[in-house]
């Protein structure tokens, strides 16, 4: 299973939730990204997500690119246990939806 949620629902949920992006540090620094995002390489939270999330109930919304990585990241996180969601279609989708 892959949890997903809209950019629509992503901006009702925004102020509740831990927004990570797992992109790697220079696509965080050099393409666009949501704001109070944090980064966290994908293999790095998928090796231990503990470090990172410490409350398996707060809510997490992951994103990437376009979906890809984050998904792999919300399946293996939602199957660990996590309230983990990933933003439909990535950042692409995301910025495409403001416009």
């Amino acid at each position: 299973m892959n949890p997903t949620i809209t950019p629509q629902k992503y901006q009702k949920l925004k102020k509740k939730a831990l927004i990570i992006d797992v992109r790697s540090l220079l696509e965080h620094q050099t393409l666009p990204k949501l704001p109070n995002s944090i980064n966290i390489y994908y293999q790095d939270l998928m090796n231990n997500p503990a470090k990172y999330i410490k409350d398996k109930n707060q809510l997490v919304i992951v994103y990437c690119n376009f979906g890809n990585r984050s998904g792999q990241v919300a399946e293996y996180l939602h199957n660990q246990g996590y309230n983990v969601f990933v933003l439909e279609g990535g950042i692409e989708s995301y910025c495409s939806t403001k416009n």
